[in-house]
């Protein structure tokens, strides 16, 4: 009975031991997809090949060292939690293992690689292997303290090497960032392989890591890195918050920070094998605590050319109310280069700083300093119709604004006019006013905005929409803060009721111009004014009686004249015919 006893008991610890192993790496697997939707533990070691989901209820706390055999994404929900505690390592299989210069060529600041050849007390060949689909042409090798470098040439490059007690120091000059080195293969005089290094397992200098990561993690949630752990060739991203403490970081550089709520924390621990010149990338409004405190040295990095972190922007905008305006931005980046960038503002009013490259806007310098961009907008030109060159109006918009780290910069209404109509009234008190007759309209136009403009404004009658006669075009310059009158006529010829609707003709130079209200405007109309026909039959008579007049004294001076006429005939007739009859009774005598 006892000893049925004993074998029960051992039993149910048995199944207790395994229920909890299960319990600590339970998880659920959806096809080439482990989904972590809980609190889940994983305390042994294992390989891993397929990707991890972290969901925003999951929690997936390692202890232990997992490797990762395939290309793999962890990805964690925001409000997921990926824990690595008491000495877990995430390792990847395939990871990043070659190296490049960063093309410096002097002796402190040269590429250097550190061969150990102290063990093996023989002369040796080294063989320097380029990595795959590049050569080592154009590159050279310095041997130890030797000032005269050795020219590389093809695939690999050989030298020999003396017997020595100490290891072998190389250093490296190229174009750029070559030459890129796969590896080094140790080998005796005769030929036999002694040793072959992978380039990123030897003590290195002034080099950056080169090639693929086989791991990404993503992260929208939270990473938390403690108590000596460590994470080795992944590709990190994080739009969430990040914790190392007590902790190091290996060939995973730079961690990117892609959203300006990510936060990172670093505190005493270790950064070393980055693929730029930098360990971290962050967005223009991300948190960085770095150190227990400012200027701390408790956040150890591997050499002095690689620095801390870079802030960086991209389709950064500045942002016009019109087409065209042209830009330059003066000042100097972060390291110091002066600024060469200008561009003009598209049909929507939108010019992409440097093409909307991205650009680096702060470093965190290895040596503890920080330096941050310093520019200055400078308009070059802001010509619309209202403010032409002939005008001598000056350019729009600001004159000089600082240039931050706003994703967007919006310049729009700075230093325009704002053109508004006060009133528009046609003279006097008439409420009927006759046909065909031009009669004075007044308009008040003010300018509240802070520079002068050149405008015009057309007229359409308000109930037909036809244009109105008004004298063609109306305009005026009108100086900021100021309101003026201009006074034209209205000539009408058709019977009715109508009113007069104006409108400020916005300069086509503005985005959508048409709806644009950028610079103000707007239309404005009068009072409804009833116009008639403008006929007088007792004053219309005096053209008909002066006619009748005009005939009545044309027929008399017709009738006179050739009645004179006649007279003078009658009596030339008689006189003639006198003359004849006394010749006539002088001959017969």
């Amino acid at each position: 009975m006892s000893r049925t006893l004993a074998m029960t008991q051992i039993l149910v610890i048995l199944l207790s031991i395994l229920a909890l192993t299960v319990s600590s790496v339970s998880a659920q697997t959806q096809g080439n997809e482990i989904i972590i939707d809980e609190i889940v533990e994983w305390t042994t070691e294992q390989d891993i090949e397929e990707n991890i989901h972290i969901t925003s209820e999951g929690e997936l706390t390692i202890s232990a060292h997992i490797t990762f055999t395939s290309v793999s994404n962890i990805e964690i929900d925001e409000g997921g939690i990926l824990k690595l505690i008491d000495n877990a390592e995430i390792i990847s299989s395939k990871r990043a293992t070659s190296l490049k210069s960063m093309g410096l060529t002097d002796e402190d600041n040269r590429a250097k690689i550190m061969i150990p050849t102290s063990i093996y007390a023989e002369e040796m060949k080294l063989t320097i292997v380029a990595e795959e689909g590049v050569l080592l042409n154009g590159s050279h090798v310095y041997l130890g303290d030797s000032t005269e470098p050795l020219q590389m040439s093809g695939e690999e490059f050989t030298i020999n090497i003396s017997e020595g007690e100490q290891d072998t120091e190389l250093g490296f000059t190229g174009y750029g960032n070559f030459p890129i080195i796969k590896s080094f293969i140790l080998e005796t005089i005769s030929g036999d392989i002694i040793s072959e290094y992978k380039a990123n397992s030897l003590s290195y200098q002034n080099m950056l890591i080169h090639g693929e990561n086989g791991l990404n993690i993503d992260s929208a949630g939270t990473i938390n890195i403690s108590e000596n752990s460590s994470i080795t060739g992944a590709n990190i991203v994080s739009s969430g918050e990040i914790i190392i403490k007590y902790s190091s970081i290996k060939d995973s550089c730079p961690i990117i920070l892609s959203s300006d709520e990510a936060i990172i924390t670093i505190e005493n621990s270790e950064f070393s094998g980055s693929q730029e010149d930098h360990y971290l990338q962050l967005q223009p409004h991300s948190t960085i605590n770095w150190g227990t405190s400012d200027g701390s040295n408790d956040v150890a990095i591997k050499g002095d050319l690689i620095d801390r972190w870079e802030r960086v922007i991209s389709d950064q905008s500045l942002i016009f109310d019109a087409i065209g305006v042209s830009y330059v931005i003066d000042g100097e980046g972060p390291s110091g280069e002066v600024l060469d960038i200008g561009d003009f503002s598209g049909q929507d009013g939108i010019s992409y700083i440097n093409g909307g490259r991205e650009r680096v806007v702060e470093i965190g310098w290895a040596n503890g300093s920080v330096t941050k961009e310093n520019g200055i907008i400078v308009i070059s030109e802001y010509r619309t119709a209202w403010n032409t060159e002939q005008s001598q109006i000056p350019d729009y918009g600001p004159s000089d604004t600082t240039l931050t780290w706003e994703q967007e910069i919006d310049l729009r209404s700075i230093n325009v006019p704002s053109i508004e109509w006060v009133s528009l009234t046609i003279s006097g008190n008439e409420t009927d006013i006759p046909t065909g007759k031009s009669h004075q309209v007044s308009a008040i136009i003010a300018n509240r905005g802070t520079v002068s403009a050149n405008i015009y404004f057309d007229c359409d009658v308000t109930e037909s929409g036809l244009a109105a006669d008004i004298g063609g075009y109306q305009g005026a310059m009108i100086d900021s803060g100021e309101e003026i009158e201009l006074n034209f006529g209205w000539r009408n010829n058709d019977q009715g009721e109508f009113g007069l609707s104006c409108e400020i003709l916005t300069p086509t130079q503005l985005v959508d111009y048409e709806n644009s209200t950028a610079f103000g405007g707007g239309e404005f109309s009068t009072s409804t004014i009833n116009w008639e026909d403008s006929k007088d039959d007792s004053f219309n008579m005096i053209p008909i009686f002066i006619v009748i007049i005009i005939i009545i004294i044309s027929g008399g001076v017709y009738f006179v004249h050739h009645l004179s006429n006649d007279a003078e005939e009658t009596a030339e007739i008689l006189e003639h015919y006198k003359k004849e009859n006394i010749e006539d009774t002088v001959s017969d005598i």
